[in-house]
């Protein structure tokens, strides 16, 4: 597998299990607003009626994941707000909710539930023979600088 942000180890994640153990393992402990993409390595167009078989996934608040699975290209939400109280957790949705989710989406706080869901997708759904073929990135929220303590407050 390709990880275009880190320098993972590919022995790490050369099968499918270990991808699994992976993904889990890149899932937990980190910041909200953290997404994380995987499809096909080869991947290389911009063409929206290019079909491509990827995921999203998204870190929210109260460590709940969101993860979009689609045979289009994944947009980058701009989420108003990342809070979970009123989501229905661990439920499969198909109501179109995201234009650009084909597949469906689901809220849940099981990391290994979200990897499995990702490796069955690539594996089973679409026949990739091995995690080789596949791709992955990061991106990570921005921050907004610090105050400047030399300045004073605004009022």
């Amino acid at each position: 597998m390709v990880d275009s942000t880190d320098s993972t180890d590919s022995s790490e994640v050369s099968t499918w299990d270990g991808m699994v153990d992976w993904l889990v393992e890149s899932l937990v402990d980190q910041p909200v607003a953290l997404i994380v993409e995987l499809g096909p390595n080869t991947y290389i167009s911009d063409d929206e009626d290019d079909e491509v078989v990827c995921v999203q996934i998204q870190v929210l608040a109260d460590d709940v994941l969101l993860l979009r699975r689609s045979r289009t290209v994944l947009g980058h939400l701009l989420i108003a707000d990342y809070s979970t109280g009123d989501l229905v957790l661990d439920r499969w949705h198909f109501d179109g909710h995201f234009e650009d989710c084909t597949d469906g989406y689901i809220f849940s706080r099981d990391a290994h539930l979200i990897a499995n869901i990702c490796v069955t997708w690539f594996r089973d759904n679409w026949g990739a023979r091995s995690t080789d073929e596949l791709g992955c990135s990061y991106r990570f929220p921005d921050e907004l600088l610090p105050p400047d303590p030399d300045l004073d407050e605004i009022d």
